[in-house]
């Protein structure tokens, strides 16, 4: 959210349209009462068809706050975020089909069963042609900062959260090779989520043995309540090139085999403190620590069993981190960090009997780097390596792989670089990648196999973007141009099925009009057929967005 500002009144607005009717408008607005109050608003709409078949969606959004310093040592603000969506009959992904059965494989998916990624049935929607997907939310906050000196602050800030969210879709599709046809599920959730948190800090920007000392502590309560609907079942399976998709089923025993109400109540309280310490004009040196005490509780109605199931649970979790940052000139500096922390294993909110036995997972990163400017400050590089570990994940019993235990682990090692030039003072230049290796490091799957040494899914082992912009002398005309690519990734845990990574190249062309700048983009020029994620099943993955473009004109007034 945009803060207000203070002695400032700006307006801005913009409006586009692109490809699959795609439209956007909006503005914002940010307006001083006087010299010690200001407000600002920001109001969104946009809209698509989508570029899969059936997929309109619109989307809005409304942000305000207002600021006032009340008096010299008193500040005050609030803001109040709302947000909503709805997709018609969302995507899901296109299912992989046997390569005996496809009409245009596109060599996009290796998989050790045969399964590929076929053309034909790109752009199919085979959600019901009543699927519904929605969400509307609001956020509350309010905040006080008060100056007890001019070295001691405290602050407390209030807020509440409020979302309902509901799909009706289907939304797994498996091939069956006896009938030729895509067998489907069906799912029905609704959450009804409220939090309120309260965080209250005191903070102390001073000299400590002569040397500058900036010190912050804290309490935090946050009381969340989430109810849910759940139910799983089937419907009607399809042709994958010509799908008669329905409507969705009607919610009986029938057709939902599962059908559950959750309904999860967390208290979290917090204390935390961190302190940053200059060791050196030139040294910095950060040291933090949060700790967490948590209460799960937990109803869970079987609508079919007709039962109901409680459950308590208390979590502690204590995490912290150092860090380190010196100049060793006006040009570069060095930088370290180190974090433990401690996270669930699955989301709290819809933890069940089964897991809620189960502690929380541990994690640790490290990274280190350097940041240098370079070329008479025209140039700007950052380089880090780092490594990420998590152990006690889920894992088999070895003894019964039938079993899930916690005792698993992963690590990520890399490396990541940033770097940005000004060529010419109408010229500039930016790329960043990162290199990584993700890998098990313990894990079983459900046949007791090691699956040490492979990948999580939805990894790819590396990516890379390059952009580039230039002014032209003679007319207020931007050219740009960049490239976006990434490296395959994996579906499963076993990595028998892996989606070819891919390069997109895209354009802009930006010419100022009056007070504004009309803008042409176009994405992935070169209209390459290719998928970036794997989100249900192992056998169903996200088609990247077509070529694309849109024409937007931003206004400042």
């Amino acid at each position: 959210t945009r803060k207000p500002t203070l002695g400032e009144a700006s307006r801005e607005a913009f409006m586009s349209y692109g490809s699959y009717d795609s439209f956007r408008v909006g503005g914002s607005v940010n307006q001083p009462i006087n010299d010690k109050t200001a407000v600002n608003a920001t109001l969104t709409y946009g809209q698509t068809g989508g570029y899969i078949d059936d997929t309109d969606s619109e989307k809005l959004g409304f942000t305000s706050g207002v600021v006032t310093q009340a008096t010299e040592r008193l500040k005050l603000s609030a803001s109040l975020d709302y947000f909503q969506d709805r997709f018609e009959t969302a995507y899901y992904g296109t299912p992989l089909i046997p390569l005996a059965f496809a009409q245009d494989s596109s060599g996009e998916v290796s998989s050790a069963n045969g399964y590929v990624l076929d053309k034909a049935i790109k752009y199919n929607n085979y959600n019901a042609t009543d699927g519904l997907m929605k969400s509307s939310s609001i956020w509350l906050r309010t905040n006080a900062e008060y100056a007890l000196s001019d070295s001691w602050t405290v602050n407390n800030e209030l807020s509440y959260f409020s979302a309902d969210r509901s799909w009706e879709d289907v939304d797994y599709y498996t091939f069956d090779v006896n009938t030729g046809l895509l067998n489907r599920d069906a799912t029905i959730i609704t959450h009804d989520h409220q939090f309120w948190a309260d965080r209250f800090t005191i903070a102390n920007d001073s000299t400590l043995a002569g040397k500058r000392n900036r010190f912050t502590a804290g309490l935090e309560y946050i009381a969340t309540d989430f109810s849910s609907k759940r139910r799983f079942g089937t419907t009607t399976a399809v042709d994958p090139f010509n799908p008669v998709r329905g409507v969705m089923p009607t919610v009986n025993n029938v057709n939902y085999y599962y059908l559950q109400n959750y309904d999860s109540k967390v208290e979290t309280f917090a204390v935390f403190a961190e302190d940053a310490f200059n060791l050196t004009p030139n040294w910095l040196t950060v040291v933090g620590l949060r700790y967490e005490d948590i209460d799960l509780t937990r109803d869970v109605a079987n609508l079919v069993a007709s039962t109901t199931s409680t459950f308590k649970r208390n979590y502690d979790s204590l995490s912290w981190r150092v860090g380190t940052v010196y100049d060793v000139n006006e040009n570069v500096s060095l930088f370290a960090q180190y974090n433990q922390a401690t996270m669930p294993l699955a989301t709290l909110l819809l933890s069940n009997s089964s897991n809620s036995s189960f502690d929380l997972s541990t994690g640790t990163s490290v990274e280190v780097g350097t940041k240098s400017s370079f070329w008479d400050n025209r140039g700007v590089i950052t380089v880090s390596l780092f490594q990420i570990e998590q152990d006690d994940i889920l894992t088999r019993d070895p003894n019964n792989p039938a079993l899930t235990v916690q005792g698993g682990s992963q690590r990520s090692r890399g490396i990541e670089f940033d770097v940005t030039l000004d060529v010419t003072e109408q010229w500039t230049v930016g790329a960043n990648a990162a290199f990584q290796k993700s890998e098990y490091t313990d894990l079983l799957d459900g046949g007791g196999n090691s699956l040490k040494g492979n990948r999580p899914y939805n990894v790819p082992s590396r990516t890379f973007n390059l952009n580039t912009a230039y002014t032209l002398e003679s007319i207020p005309l931007t050219i740009g141009g960049g490239m976006r690519h990434a490296g395959s990734f994996y579906t499963n845990t076993a990595n028998t099925i892996e989606v070819a990574g891919h390069t997109l190249f895209d354009a802009s062309l930006a010419y100022q009009v009056g007070n504004g700048t009309l803008t042409l983009r176009g994405k992935n020029l070169t209209d390459e057929f290719y998928a970036d994620w794997s989100g249900y099943s192992s056998t169903q993955v996200y088609v990247g967005e077509p070529r694309t473009f849109e024409m937007t004109y931003n206004l400042i007034f």
